[in-house]
């Protein structure tokens, strides 16, 4: 039998599957709030806390790969017991520190010899002359660290805070 025209027809809704129960709208995120890396809302925030990137057994005197707050870094202990946690490529060519050797105080770089300790600072550079200020002018990226109750912690905020 046919419809009239003037009877209106009935449509049952289809609703496309979207993963969701009961229809309900996708989750979002805020990317603001869950980003950390450098330069982000949320990463500049906790910089300014200390954060434990280790426990103490994964700072000894062979270097390793730790990755805190969106950037790898290399995390040691010179032979002085003091833990350091270093920015991973030289600040002379570029090489791994991955492969530096940690000496009495710091981590030798394995390609040229650069010296630098726990704080970055430029503690040798074979076949660089004093007259050259080098050691005045050329610093490794480095935060401080500390060691307490079996954790290594970092602070990676700004240094004047």
């Amino acid at each position: 039998m046919r419809e009239s025209p003037s009877t209106p027809v009935r449509t049952i809704p289809i609703h496309v599957d979207t993963g969701t129960a009961y229809h309900k709208a996708q989750p979002t995120s805020n990317l603001e709030m869950t980003q950390v890396g450098r330069g982000t809302p949320m990463g500049e925030l906790l910089r300014r806390y200390w954060h434990p990137i280790g426990i103490s057994s994964d700072a000894n005197h062979t270097p390793r790969k730790v990755r805190v707050l969106g950037e790898d870094l290399i995390l040691f202990r010179d032979k002085k017991g003091r833990p350091g946690l270093v920015y991973p490529h030289c600040a002379h060519r570029g090489t791994s520190l991955f492969y530096g050797k940690v000496e009495e105080n710091g981590i030798r770089c394995c390609y040229h010899g650069w010296h630098f300790n726990v704080d970055g600072i430029l503690m040798d550079a074979p076949c660089e002359t004093d007259a050259t200020r080098l050691k005045q002018t050329v610093c490794q990226g480095a935060y401080p660290a500390f060691e307490r109750d079996g954790l290594v912690f970092a602070y990676m905020g700004p240094p004047e805070q």
